[in-house]
């Protein structure tokens, strides 16, 4: 019987939720504001790996500029992809509510397709690797840890406290709350919604492509790299609550600590931990039939709005 190492697994819960986080906050930036799962999303996390890659090989450029990379390109991609799909799609104005997100859903996927297949041909369907030196390995209590876990985790947590900041205290941040909660109300207002829109698919798309890259360092990359992350994700969203951003950030965690608790688990019943993704699908399955507003729904949300 295997034995739960506890400060192991603190320390492998909090690099698992620091991904997901990430993954699972740009999904919640454009629901809040389009009101549609962006599918798409996924490969927004590819993309930022495998800008960050080219930095890294083709340049000879370190993990920092790699992030940059991965973070611009992404949310430039994501702004590229509002401005000649989903914006196409939402200014149809024959288009009923219930056929719009339809519309928008299935030209997500789509475009995934596309920039998944896209990703393949141009850098292959092997598996890649960061050219970087191995990382330093530490020792804390019955706890080992690298370097590289400790720049994901501290990083993430920077990036997720600087959106706090902008979110709460910068007036564009402030728009984008508004927007997000009564869209009418905010053009009525005065606010520039284009700009908000903008900003948000930036946003989405950049911490979207920062996880990639910090699954890439921590993994390997692959063209399926971003997709195997959003499954995991949009559970973490409906686990937070559909469009709460504070309630993504404690699920990812939560789910993050679930998950490797479950590793555990399989392995003491003699399972292979290949069984893990199907622990957060299975906490998903629960929360759609006992809780569907999830752990902490928004105020819209309550409202039915």
């Amino acid at each position: 019987m295997v034995l739960v190492n506890l400060p192991q697994l603190f320390i492998d819960s909090i690099l698992t939720g620091s991904v997901l986080a990430l993954g699972a906050i740009g999904l919640t930036l454009v629901y809040r504001v389009m009101k549609f799962p962006n599918f798409v999303h996924a490969e927004f996390l590819t993309f930022g790996a495998y800008s960050a890659y080219a930095v890294n090989q083709y340049l000879g450029l370190g993990l920092f500029a790699g992030s940059i990379s991965s973070f611009v390109a992404s949310g430039l991609l994501a702004v590229i992809s509002y401005r000649f799909v989903f914006s196409k799609l939402e200014n149809v104005s024959s288009s009923g509510t219930t056929t719009k997100l339809t519309s928008m859903l299935i030209a997500s996927i789509g475009l995934g397709f596309i920039f998944r297949h896209s990703i393949q041909e141009i850098w292959g369907a092997n598996v890649l690797y960061f050219n970087i030196e191995a990382p330093a390995i530490y020792e804390y209590f019955t706890a080992r840890f690298t370097s590289f876990d400790l720049i994901i985790i501290l990083s993430s947590i920077l990036l997720v406290l600087l959106l706090h900041v902008f979110l709460t205290y910068t007036n564009l941040g402030k728009s984008i709350r508004a927007t997000s909660d009564n869209p009418n109300l905010s053009l009525i207002s005065g606010i520039d919604t284009d700009r908000v829109i903008y900003t948000v698919w930036f946003l989405s798309g950049g911490t979207a492509g920062f996880a990639g890259f910090l699954r890439g360092v921590d993994t390997r990359l692959s063209p399926w790299l971003g997709w195997n992350v959003l499954l995991i994700a949009f559970a973490v969203v409906i686990l937070g609550g559909i469009g709460s951003f504070y309630g993504a950030i404690i699920a990812a965690y939560l789910i993050g600590f679930v998950e490797n608790i479950g590793v555990v688990a399989l392995i003491n019943l003699d399972l292979p931990t290949s069984y893990r993704p199907a622990i957060a699908f299975s906490i998903l399955i629960l929360m759609l039939i006992f809780r569907p507003q999830g752990l902490f729904s928004t105020a819209s949300d309550r409202k039915g709005g």
